[in-house]
Protein backbone atom coordinates (compact mmCIF):
# COMPACT_ATOMS: atom_id res chain seq x y z
CA UNK A 1 0.00 0.00 0.00
CA UNK A 2 2.79 2.44 0.90
CA UNK A 3 4.65 1.63 -2.30
CA UNK A 4 1.53 2.36 -4.37
CA UNK A 5 1.02 5.70 -2.59
CA UNK A 6 4.61 6.75 -3.27
CA UNK A 7 4.30 5.84 -6.95
CA UNK A 8 1.09 7.86 -7.20
CA UNK A 9 2.77 10.88 -5.59
CA UNK A 10 5.68 10.75 -8.02
CA UNK A 11 3.28 10.51 -10.95
CA UNK A 12 1.32 13.54 -9.77
CA UNK A 13 4.51 15.56 -9.32
CA UNK A 14 5.59 14.78 -12.88
CA UNK A 15 2.35 16.21 -14.26
CA UNK A 16 2.42 19.53 -12.40
CA UNK A 17 0.92 22.28 -14.61
CA UNK A 18 3.50 24.78 -15.86
CA UNK A 19 3.88 27.93 -13.78
CA UNK A 20 2.83 31.02 -15.67
CA UNK A 21 0.03 33.52 -16.08
CA UNK A 22 -1.84 33.88 -12.81
CA UNK A 23 0.38 31.33 -11.01
CA UNK A 24 3.63 33.16 -11.77
CA UNK A 25 3.60 34.56 -8.22
CA UNK A 26 3.76 31.09 -6.63
CA UNK A 27 6.97 29.20 -5.94
CA UNK A 28 7.29 25.69 -7.45
CA UNK A 29 7.04 24.23 -3.94
CA UNK A 30 3.75 25.98 -3.21
CA UNK A 31 2.33 25.07 -6.61
CA UNK A 32 3.16 21.47 -5.77
CA UNK A 33 1.42 21.84 -2.41
CA UNK A 34 -1.71 23.10 -4.16
CA UNK A 35 -1.66 20.10 -6.45
CA UNK A 36 -1.18 17.71 -3.53
CA UNK A 37 -4.38 18.91 -1.82
CA UNK A 38 -6.39 19.15 -5.06
CA UNK A 39 -8.74 16.70 -6.72
CA UNK A 40 -8.28 16.14 -10.49
CA UNK A 41 -11.42 16.34 -12.62
CA UNK A 42 -11.76 15.80 -16.37
CA UNK A 43 -14.30 17.64 -18.52
CA UNK A 44 -15.37 17.38 -22.14
CA UNK A 45 -15.55 20.36 -24.46
CA UNK A 46 -18.67 22.36 -23.60
CA UNK A 47 -19.00 21.01 -20.05
CA UNK A 48 -19.61 23.54 -17.28
CA UNK A 49 -17.07 23.71 -14.49
CA UNK A 50 -19.53 25.84 -12.53
CA UNK A 51 -22.64 27.89 -13.21
CA UNK A 52 -24.06 31.08 -11.78
CA UNK A 53 -25.30 30.66 -8.20
CA UNK A 54 -23.24 27.51 -7.60
CA UNK A 55 -21.35 27.70 -4.27
CA UNK A 56 -18.09 29.66 -4.68
CA UNK A 57 -16.04 27.47 -2.36
CA UNK A 58 -13.28 26.19 -4.65
CA UNK A 59 -10.30 27.29 -6.70
CA UNK A 60 -9.34 25.72 -10.02
CA UNK A 61 -5.84 25.01 -11.35
CA UNK A 62 -5.90 24.26 -15.07
CA UNK A 63 -3.82 21.22 -15.99
CA UNK A 64 -4.97 20.65 -19.57
CA UNK A 65 -7.24 22.42 -22.05
CA UNK A 66 -8.78 25.85 -21.59
CA UNK A 67 -11.78 27.50 -19.94
CA UNK A 68 -13.94 30.55 -20.57
CA UNK A 69 -15.48 32.54 -17.73
CA UNK A 70 -18.54 34.47 -18.93
CA UNK A 71 -21.70 36.26 -17.86
CA UNK A 72 -25.11 35.82 -19.47
CA UNK A 73 -26.94 39.14 -19.63
CA UNK A 74 -30.67 39.76 -19.29
CA UNK A 75 -31.10 40.26 -23.05
CA UNK A 76 -29.54 36.87 -23.78
CA UNK A 77 -26.17 38.26 -24.86
CA UNK A 78 -22.99 36.88 -23.31
CA UNK A 79 -19.86 38.69 -22.17
CA UNK A 80 -16.56 36.83 -21.86
CA UNK A 81 -14.66 37.96 -18.78
CA UNK A 82 -11.54 35.82 -18.95
CA UNK A 83 -9.83 32.85 -20.58
CA UNK A 84 -7.73 30.34 -18.67
CA UNK A 85 -5.06 27.99 -20.01
CA UNK A 86 -2.75 25.36 -18.44
CA UNK A 87 -0.97 26.74 -15.39
CA UNK A 88 -3.72 29.25 -14.54
CA UNK A 89 -5.38 29.36 -11.13
CA UNK A 90 -8.84 30.90 -11.07
CA UNK A 91 -12.09 31.06 -9.15
CA UNK A 92 -14.03 33.63 -7.15
CA UNK A 93 -12.41 33.77 -3.70
CA UNK A 94 -14.80 35.40 -1.26
CA UNK A 95 -14.61 35.79 2.55
CA UNK A 96 -18.31 34.95 2.85
CA UNK A 97 -18.84 31.26 3.54
CA UNK A 98 -22.18 31.37 1.71
CA UNK A 99 -20.85 33.13 -1.41
CA UNK A 100 -22.04 31.95 -4.83
CA UNK A 101 -20.59 32.30 -8.30
CA UNK A 102 -21.68 35.39 -10.21
CA UNK A 103 -20.39 33.99 -13.51
CA UNK A 104 -20.08 30.65 -15.26
CA UNK A 105 -17.01 28.71 -16.40
CA UNK A 106 -17.07 26.35 -19.35
CA UNK A 107 -14.47 24.08 -20.98
CA UNK A 108 -13.57 25.23 -24.50
CA UNK A 109 -12.02 21.84 -25.28
CA UNK A 110 -11.45 18.53 -23.50
CA UNK A 111 -9.80 19.61 -20.28
CA UNK A 112 -8.48 18.58 -16.90
CA UNK A 113 -8.55 20.81 -13.85
CA UNK A 114 -7.32 20.42 -10.27
CA UNK A 115 -9.96 21.50 -7.74
CA UNK A 116 -8.88 22.97 -4.39
CA UNK A 117 -11.59 22.97 -1.73
CA UNK A 118 -12.10 26.11 0.38
CA UNK A 119 -11.49 24.36 3.71
CA UNK A 120 -8.20 22.85 2.48
CA UNK A 121 -7.08 26.23 1.17
CA UNK A 122 -7.93 27.91 4.49
CA UNK A 123 -5.84 25.36 6.40
CA UNK A 124 -2.88 25.94 4.09
CA UNK A 125 -3.10 29.72 4.50
CA UNK A 126 -3.25 29.40 8.31
CA UNK A 127 -0.31 26.99 8.56
CA UNK A 128 2.04 28.54 5.98
CA UNK A 129 2.84 32.24 6.19
CA UNK A 130 4.93 32.12 3.00
CA UNK A 131 2.04 30.57 1.07
CA UNK A 132 -0.37 33.15 2.52
CA UNK A 133 1.90 35.93 1.22
CA UNK A 134 2.02 34.41 -2.26
CA UNK A 135 -1.75 33.90 -2.21
CA UNK A 136 -2.18 37.60 -1.38
CA UNK A 137 0.09 38.45 -4.32
CA UNK A 138 -2.04 36.21 -6.55
CA UNK A 139 -5.21 38.06 -5.55
CA UNK A 140 -3.45 41.39 -6.18
CA UNK A 141 -2.43 40.15 -9.64
CA UNK A 142 -6.05 39.26 -10.45
CA UNK A 143 -7.16 42.71 -9.27
CA UNK A 144 -4.54 44.43 -11.43
CA UNK A 145 -5.53 42.35 -14.46
CA UNK A 146 -9.20 43.29 -14.00
CA UNK A 147 -8.31 46.97 -13.64
CA UNK A 148 -6.29 46.88 -16.86
CA UNK A 149 -9.20 45.31 -18.77
CA UNK A 150 -11.64 47.95 -17.53
CA UNK A 151 -9.17 50.68 -18.48
CA UNK A 152 -8.98 49.43 -22.06
CA UNK A 153 -12.74 48.88 -22.37
CA UNK A 154 -13.81 52.23 -20.94
CA UNK A 155 -11.19 54.78 -21.99
CA UNK A 156 -10.28 54.15 -25.63
CA UNK A 157 -13.44 53.02 -27.39
CA UNK A 158 -14.08 49.80 -29.25
CA UNK A 159 -10.99 50.20 -31.44
CA UNK A 160 -8.75 50.55 -28.40
CA UNK A 161 -10.45 47.64 -26.68
CA UNK A 162 -10.02 45.37 -29.72
CA UNK A 163 -6.38 46.36 -30.23
CA UNK A 164 -5.75 45.61 -26.56
CA UNK A 165 -7.55 42.26 -26.90
CA UNK A 166 -5.36 41.23 -29.84
CA UNK A 167 -2.25 41.97 -27.77
CA UNK A 168 -3.65 40.05 -24.80
CA UNK A 169 -4.48 37.03 -26.95
CA UNK A 170 -1.00 37.21 -28.45
CA UNK A 171 0.51 37.07 -24.95
CA UNK A 172 -1.47 33.90 -24.26
CA UNK A 173 -1.35 32.13 -27.63
CA UNK A 174 1.30 34.00 -29.64
CA UNK A 175 3.98 32.28 -31.71
CA UNK A 176 6.70 34.05 -33.67
CA UNK A 177 6.45 34.27 -37.47
CA UNK A 178 9.81 33.63 -39.09
CA UNK A 179 9.27 36.13 -41.91
CA UNK A 180 9.47 39.14 -39.56
CA UNK A 181 11.18 40.06 -36.31
CA UNK A 182 8.01 41.59 -34.86
CA UNK A 183 5.20 39.58 -36.49
CA UNK A 184 3.32 37.25 -34.12
CA UNK A 185 0.56 34.75 -34.88
CA UNK A 186 -2.29 34.02 -32.46
CA UNK A 187 -2.18 30.23 -32.70
CA UNK A 188 -5.72 29.72 -31.38
CA UNK A 189 -8.56 30.23 -33.85
CA UNK A 190 -10.94 32.83 -32.43
CA UNK A 191 -14.00 34.02 -34.31
CA UNK A 192 -15.07 37.63 -34.65
CA UNK A 193 -18.20 36.83 -32.65
CA UNK A 194 -16.05 35.46 -29.81
CA UNK A 195 -13.88 38.58 -29.85
CA UNK A 196 -17.03 40.72 -29.75
CA UNK A 197 -18.08 38.92 -26.55
CA UNK A 198 -14.67 39.68 -25.04
CA UNK A 199 -14.98 43.45 -25.51
CA UNK A 200 -18.73 43.87 -25.07
CA UNK A 201 -19.30 44.78 -28.71
CA UNK A 202 -21.00 43.35 -31.80
CA UNK A 203 -19.61 41.05 -34.47
CA UNK A 204 -20.26 43.75 -37.08
CA UNK A 205 -18.14 46.29 -35.19
CA UNK A 206 -15.31 43.79 -34.81
CA UNK A 207 -15.51 42.96 -38.54
CA UNK A 208 -15.21 46.65 -39.43
CA UNK A 209 -12.26 47.34 -37.13
CA UNK A 210 -10.38 44.23 -38.25
CA UNK A 211 -10.92 45.18 -41.90
CA UNK A 212 -9.51 48.64 -41.16
CA UNK A 213 -6.45 47.06 -39.52
CA UNK A 214 -5.97 44.75 -42.50
CA UNK A 215 -6.16 47.71 -44.86
CA UNK A 216 -3.41 49.44 -42.88
CA UNK A 217 -1.22 46.33 -42.99
CA UNK A 218 -1.33 45.96 -39.20
CA UNK A 219 -2.79 42.44 -39.24
CA UNK A 220 -3.41 39.63 -41.67
CA UNK A 221 -4.86 36.13 -41.43
CA UNK A 222 -3.54 32.69 -42.29
CA UNK A 223 -5.75 29.59 -42.18
CA UNK A 224 -8.18 31.31 -39.85
CA UNK A 225 -5.51 32.58 -37.46
CA UNK A 226 -4.71 36.25 -36.93
CA UNK A 227 -1.15 37.48 -37.49
CA UNK A 228 -0.06 40.72 -35.85
CA UNK A 229 2.32 42.29 -38.37
CA UNK A 230 2.69 45.58 -36.51
CA UNK A 231 2.08 45.09 -32.76
CA UNK A 232 3.50 48.55 -32.05
CA UNK A 233 0.60 50.15 -33.93
CA UNK A 234 -1.85 48.25 -31.73
CA UNK A 235 0.02 49.38 -28.60
CA UNK A 236 -0.27 53.01 -29.69
CA UNK A 237 -4.02 52.74 -30.32
CA UNK A 238 -4.75 51.27 -26.87
CA UNK A 239 -2.16 53.50 -25.13
CA UNK A 240 -0.29 50.43 -23.90
CA UNK A 241 1.31 50.86 -20.48
CA UNK A 242 3.73 47.94 -21.00
CA UNK A 243 2.11 45.74 -18.37
CA UNK A 244 3.85 42.41 -17.75
CA UNK A 245 2.44 39.42 -19.64
CA UNK A 246 0.98 38.06 -16.40
CA UNK A 247 -1.33 41.12 -16.41
CA UNK A 248 -1.78 41.72 -20.15
CA UNK A 249 -3.89 38.65 -20.89
CA UNK A 250 -7.54 37.87 -21.45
Amino acid sequence: MKKHAQTQTRSRRETLPPAGGSTAVFSPAHLQTLQDIAEPVRLLAGDYLYRENDPANRLYLVKKGSFKVSKLLADGAAVTLSLHIPGDLFGEPDPEQTAVHRFEARALEDAEVLIVQREDLDKLIVTSGSFALEFTNWMALLHRTTQAKFRDLLLFGKSGALCSLLLRLCNMYGTSKGDSDSAMMISKRITNAEMAEMIGSTRESVNRILNDLRGLGVITTEKGRIILKNPEYLRNICHCEDCPKEVCRM
